[in-house]
């Protein structure tokens, strides 16, 4: 028997706002992805110990991670944001000169960003890009992955299933592409929304049933091909 991973969530960026508090003021946004990842890694199988947001402030962010490591015993930390190559990326400023945490660009649209390691406590420790369709698609590819492995479940629920696409687009550039899709009535998939796949349209995230991987390279996906769907667990 293994027991739920212990999963600490750290949300970075000045301009988050708490869920369910009026986003006032310029460049003010809602901390979504708190919201978004409580409820898949909760789906996942994992004990969520801590939920936590700081600013763009690199010693800030290394204190809570020591902190929620050191008092809620945390498994595996999730942060969002700063992984990047920006001026205010605290995640990558606050690990990267440890060598214990590789930050990488990955041939994947959305969430090119990602960052990956073992903290000094052992823990697993998980840096996804800040836009929320970045986050779930990152989340699905790479952490819930490793949350199954921790219970001693294979890394996925079942494989992609492959799926004949309704209504074609053009990916936005030339790495592998994860388009949130819905299902019809006869099992065929079309975008969740007009937008694509955009990183920042949450709103796509609200209806899509799965994300169709689209291979790098491809420029256009046309009606009548066939598609793997990794469908979104529930």
């Amino acid at each position: 028997m293994h027991r739920a991973p212990r999963v600490a969530i750290i949300t970075t960026g000045d301009e988050l706002v708490a869920p369910g508090r009026r986003a006032t003021g310029r460049g003010r946004i809602p901390d979504s992805n708190a919201v978004l990842l409580a409820a898949v890694v909760a789906s996942a199988g994992a004990e969520i110990v801590s939920v936590s947001r700081v600013g763009d402030d690199p010693p800030r962010f290394l204190a809570e991670v020591e902190r929620v490591v050191a008092e809620a015993s945390a498994d595996v930390v999730i942060s969002t944001g700063g992984v990047s190559v920006g001026a205010h990326d605290p995640v990558k400023a606050a690990l990267a000169p440890g060598g214990r945490i590789a930050f990488r660009t990955v041939d994947m649209q959305p969430g090119r960003p990602q960052a990956f390691g073992a903290l000094p406590s052992g823990a697993l420790f998980f840096g996804l890009p800040g836009n929320p369709v970045s986050v779930a698609v990152s989340f699905e590819v790479f952490v819930r992955p490793a949350i199954r492995a921790l219970q001693g479940l294979p890394p996925v629920a079942s494989p992609a299933r492959e799926a004949v696409v309704a209504e074609g687009w053009r990916p936005r550039d030339e790495r592998r592409q994860y388009m949130p899709v819905r299902f019809d009535e006869e099992g065929r998939i079309r975008p969740a929304t007009g937008g694509g796949s955009a990183s920042h349209l949450a709103g796509a995230l609200a209806s899509a049933e799965g994300f169709a991987i689209v291979p790098s390279g491809t420029a256009e996906v046309a009606a009548g091909d066939i598609l793997p769907v990794l469908e979104v667990s529930s």
